[in-house]
């Protein structure tokens, strides 16, 4: 069964996911099923991330031969699926790779979801290379 500390950290999870659901791209949102995807602990509390348009309860670990059945996004979606998993199991830091040419969200986008994965954290800074040019610079 879930420890405490994991069923908050998936609640926190799961705020952070309708957050990116609810602006710009909306990643995580399926209009036609007016779905948000989310996290749940299955009934022998293994973890279980439910997609948002196949509506299949998704085993987020990592596979190594493309994504899982029943994911209907793409490999950073599936990266990030797999840090969100890593986080509300263990509750180390994760990685948001969010520079607009990944994400292709707006930068007050990215700065609002930035913000709320630190709140709950997620990750240590809201600071960013907001676009692909601004990394290559700092790396």
């Amino acid at each position: 069964m879930p420890k405490p500390e994991q069923l908050k950290r998936i609640n926190d999870i799961n705020e952070l996911i309708k957050l990116i659901a609810s602006i710009d791209r909306r990643t995580f949102y399926c209009e036609s099923k007016n779905s948000v995807a989310c996290f749940v602990f299955g009934k022998r509390g293994k973890l279980f991330f439910v997609d948002n348009y196949t509506g299949e309860w998704v085993y987020p670990y990592e596979l190594g031969h493309g994504r899982a059945n029943g994911f209907s996004h793409g490999g950073n979606m599936w990266e990030l699926v797999n840090r969100f998993r890593e986080f509300i199991i263990t509750g180390q830091y994760g990685h948001l790779r969010d520079y607009k040419e990944i994400w292709a969200y707006s930068r007050e986008g990215c700065q609002k979801i930035r913000q709320k994965a630190k709140e709950i954290g997620f990750i240590e800074s809201v600071d960013y290379p907001y676009s692909f040019r601004e990394w290559q610079k700092a790396n």
